[in-house]
């Protein structure tokens, strides 16, 4: 192919395939050439700009400045944004057109269409906004993650909304409540709620400490303090908590004599190593937590009264979980998939066992239930453990009480049980009716026959 000889084919197939909006004019404004996108773009159609004078279209509007117009005046290069009748937002970019001897004969301008490309830029910008909010309620979600699932209960209810009170505050807090309520577990939520989250957690059981070790494990010793201490000494508990959290669990199993040096550091913040001279600035929170009556040990003298008034600053009992049957059965359903998740597992309850073990009292409270979900996770073959490994695992006793009802007799525990659990959440037979869909007239007899008689 000889290009000079077919550069006009060449031209017109450039001017036809170009992806921009090509606009020709001479020098004194006079429309030469234009695509046939021009209709779609300015809403003219091409045959009637074609010829037309950029410099009378710009005074009628439809364009609103002309790029053409500014580099005819100017004999320079123009760039800017415009939006047309149409609604259509372009970039131009316009270039003067000179002779061989450097006179002006036209312009030439190219136009991109990028309108789709800023409404694309609107909808990332609220895209980014969302993805910012949802990283934000995922945060939050994260520093609530150590929360138990809580159903509404009075009891409860004035706990958390003492503990969210507290969390940030940094004062000292005293959890009591029956072994395995979960104190170790309001500790970290304490720790997570407050601005000392990203520092360290440290729970230490005072009564799981060796008498003679204890001293050194809390506030660590310096080299050469004792027989067998590690070479170049080290640090305790108080000071590797830094200035996060320090769980002090069982706190009335601690010997009187630490309890006095408990105090010390509590009263002045700064202790010293087991055989060091120096004080270390105490920077870290403290929590302490006990099953046990710290008041009858006091009158016992087993426990120093000036250090209960220094730990009890502020004072949450955590109520048995036979007080918060509203949080069994979401619990049980967190328990287990907890444990489906340690063990790689995939196993469930049936409804009946979820109702058998929300009706049970678990006298070691969630500590309890935790080591029977745990045994029936691991010991049972099937997929869904059901009442059956009741018998084995409890000694028969709870199994042999389901065996001796009938069949709509045991199927009516469980619904009284089920309609219980839900009236509480949705205390209205209109609610309740809605979220169980069965009709009002029925929710009102089920309320008058499981609720009421209550």
């Amino acid at each position: 192919m000889n290009l000079k000889d077919n550069a006009y084919i060449i031209l017109d197939q450039i001017l036809r395939h170009s992806f921009d909006e090509i606009f020709i004019a001479d020098a004194k404004g006079n429309i030469l050439y234009t695509r046939q996108i021009t209709e779609s773009l300015f809403g003219i159609p091409h045959e009637k700009i074609i010829h037309q004078n950029v410099f009378h279209l710009e005074k009628q509007g439809v364009f609103s400045p002309s790029v053409t117009v500014n580099v005819l005046k100017n004999k320079t290069e123009e760039t800017l944004i415009q939006e047309t009748r149409n609604k259509r937002k372009l970039i131009i970019s316009g270039y003067p057109i000179f002779d061989e001897r450097n006179t002006m004969i036209g312009a030439i301008s190219f136009s991109r269409d990028i309108t789709e490309f800023e409404y694309l830029k609107k909808e990332n910008e609220q895209v980014a906004k969302v993805i910012q909010q949802y990283r934000e309620e995922i945060a939050e979600l994260k520093t609530k993650a150590t929360q138990p699932f809580f159903f509404k209960n009075s009891k409860m209810e004035k706990v958390l909304d003492v503990l969210s009170k507290v969390a940030s505050l940094g004062i000292t807090v005293l959890l009591e409540g029956e072994s395995g309520v979960g104190k170790s577990r309001f500790a970290h939520m304490i720790h997570h709620l407050s601005s000392r989250r990203n520092e360290p957690f440290i729970e230490i059981n005072c009564g799981a400490i060796a008498e003679s070790l204890i001293e050194s494990e809390l506030f660590g010793y310096e080299d050469g303090a004792f027989t067998g201490a590690r070479k170049g000494g080290k640090k305790g508990y108080f000071e590797s908590a830094g200035g996060g959290t320090l769980f002090l669990d069982e706190i009335g199993e601690l010997p009187m004599n630490l309890q006095v040096k408990l105090l010390s550091v509590l009263q002045n913040h700064s202790f010293m190593r087991v055989g060091g001279s120096k004080r270390i600035e105490m920077k870290c929170r403290i929590v302490c937590a006990t099953n046990q009556n710290l008041e009858e040990m006091i009158q016992k003298k087993t426990f120093r009264e000036d250090l209960y008034y220094r730990i009890n600053v502020v004072n949450l009992t955590i109520p048995p979980l036979r007080e918060r049957r509203e949080e069994m059965i979401p619990l049980i359903y967190e328990i287990t998939e907890e444990f489906n998740t340690k063990y790689g597992m995939d196993k469930h309850f049936s409804p009946e066992m979820i109702a058998w073990l929300s009706r049970q009292d678990w006298p070691g409270n969630v500590r309890e239930l935790r080591n029977f979900i745990e045994k029936a996770v691991v010991t049972t073959e099937a997929k869904e453990i059901d009442l059956e490994i009741v018998e084995d695992t409890t000694n028969g006793e709870p199994s042999k009480k389901a065996q001796d009802m009938t069949l709509n007799e045991y199927l009516e525990s469980v619904e009284k049980e089920f309609f219980i659990q839900m009236y509480k959440k949705y205390p209205s037979s209109v609610k309740l009716s809605k979220k169980l869909g069965i009709s009002q007239s029925t929710a009102n007899r089920k309320i008058r026959k499981y609720v009421d008689e209550l």
